[in-house]
């Protein structure tokens, strides 16, 4: 897992990387710049005395008197470089010697290339030594006597007096610049921390609070730069979910009246229509029985049709607010599905062989599920039925699955009717819509999958259809709780083959 950086850790670790890059550079240069104007002092020191050894040297008649330059050299070395030496070129054999030193081991040993270089091009060499001790700088340039080079001067200062002033010197100013570091990050930290992290922490945190459904807290915020407006804009934007919220609840309101309203219209009308049907439904087949004329006799039977018709609305259509209204108890109990499915098989054997219809029952005998054992029943009903209305009267299959998920069973009923488009699937479950319209209106209410969707919504499930198109058949889909009691007694007779 992705560790989570704070935006005050990120801003201070920016503010620290840049601020050291700045330090480190500025102490390059500066070492850099102190190194070249050390060199650069005792590069004009030596040519300094490079001139004067000319013009002595010059004044004594040049180099003819070997002791009196030694003793020249051995005097000036006392005040000035570390080491002088004079390099002649020898007349026998061309090599650069040294003719005069202070350090007088190396008079008469050979000189190395850089003497060669300044004697031949008349120009002066700089050759600087670093070592953690030892800073030391060679100038190298040629003995002029007379106006006519004749050799090379070679001397050697020591730069370890200046250097150390300048250690100290930068001690100071890497201390200085670590300290003046910490406070920079502390100071830059203190100005977000109170500018830009602590505004964001309390959008955040109110806007938590508005996600919870608290519409009443505001940020208090009220800086004029882009965090005010921010804070401003989510204050607005609260206060406008307020207001739309208690219109919503307004509306919610008045629509549920309206439904309980509708609901009471329904069921008022419901019994006042069942009344006069139901002596109809009881007189009409005895008329009809005692009837000898075969045209009177039809004409009868069509009005049972009709008769028997309205019944079966008005029965649904009470059975239909009757779901709704939280009056209406459910008996939840743990079932067995497979048990459940097999009895209304057995019911519905009669209705399925005159429709030629075939079913098949796949479902898992362990699968339990907590449910109203008569909803459960009518729900069933109601999705057989219409998958049986919806097939041709050849004859077809329905095929009933169920899997375990999250807590609930999903359960499938697949037959091979005459399947749905994408605007037939969206209304389904509509009240009072039928797929096919061309059907007989005496073949179906249109209340059915109404019925079936709220029998399952009242039992904390969803219920949903699907088809790869007319012709293709349909698949419906409704989701029931998992039972978490085991029905020992009816696995005992399932894994016995009773169902």
């Amino acid at each position: 897992m992705k560790r989570r950086l704070s935006l005050s850790l990120k801003l201070t670790l920016i503010v620290v990387l840049v601020s050291a890059l700045i330090i480190l550079t500025l102490t390059y240069i500066n070492i850099r710049g102190q190194s070249s104007f050390f060199e650069s002092n005792y590069s004009e020191k030596g040519v300094a005395l490079k001139q004067v050894l000319d013009a002595t040297l010059t004044f004594y008649g040049g180099l003819h008197n070997a002791s009196v330059t030694q003793g020249y050299l051995m005097n000036i070395s006392h005040n000035n470089p570390e080491l002088l030496k004079i390099n002649i070129n020898m007349p026998v054999g061309g090599e650069m010697m040294v003719f005069a030193s202070s350090d007088l081991s190396e008079i008469g040993t050979m000189t190395g290339e850089y003497h060669e270089m300044s004697y031949e091009d008349d120009s002066i060499v700089y050759i600087p030594y670093h070592n953690e001790t030892t800073h030391l700088i060679t100038v190298i340039a040629p003995v002029n006597v007379s106006g006519e080079v004749v050799g090379t001067y070679e001397l050697v200062f020591s730069m370890d007096r200046a250097y150390s002033v300048f250690d100290v010197q930068m001690r100071t100013l890497i201390a200085l610049s670590v300290v003046s570091l910490f406070l920079l990050v502390f100071s830059f930290l203190f100005l977000i921390r109170r500018a830009i992290v602590t505004p964001l922490l309390k959008i955040r945190d109110a806007a938590r609070v508005i996600g919870e459904g608290n519409l009443d807290n505001t940020i208090a915020i009220t800086t004029k730069d882009e965090l005010g407006d921010l804070a401003a804009a989510f204050n607005n934007m609260a206060q406008d979910l307020k207001s739309s919220r208690e219109k919503i609840e307004e509306y919610n309101k008045m629509l549920e009246n309206l439904l309980d309203q509708k609901d009471e219209f329904i069921s008022q009308l419901g019994h006042d229509l069942k009344n006069p049907l139901t002596p109809l439904v009881g007189l009409i087949p005895v008329i009809q029985e005692q009837e000898k004329d075969p045209q009177i006799k039809e004409h009868l039977r069509i009005i049972m049709n009709n008769v028997e018709y309205m019944r079966d609305l008005v029965l649904k259509t009470l059975q239909l607010a009757r779901l709704r209204s939280p009056a209406t108890k459910f008996d939840f109990q743990p079932l067995n599905l497979s048990e459940q499915l097999v009895g209304i098989l057995e019911t519905q054997q009669l209705f399925l062989s005159e429709n030629n219809m075939v079913v098949e029952n796949k479902v898992d005998p362990s699968i339990n599920v907590e449910a109203d054992h008569l909803r459960l029943v009518e729900l069933f009903n109601n999705l057989i039925t219409n998958a049986t209305k919806y097939t041709a009267k050849g004859g077809g299959t329905i095929t009933i699955n169920a899997i375990q998920e999250d807590g609930f069973v999903k359960v499938s009923l697949k037959d091979t009717g005459i399947g749905m488009n994408e605007e037939q699937l969206s209304r389904i479950f509509d009240e009072f819509y039928k797929a096919d319209l061309s059907r007989h209106e005496m073949d179906s209410s249109g209340l059915g999958l109404s019925i079936a969707k709220r029998i399952v919504e009242r039992h904390g499930g969803k219920i949903w259809a699907d088809s790869e198109g007319l012709g293709k058949g349909s698949t419906f889909y409704f989701t029931l709780k998992v039972s978490q009691k085991i029905i020992k007694k009816d696995m005992d007779m399932v894994q016995e083959g009773v169902w």
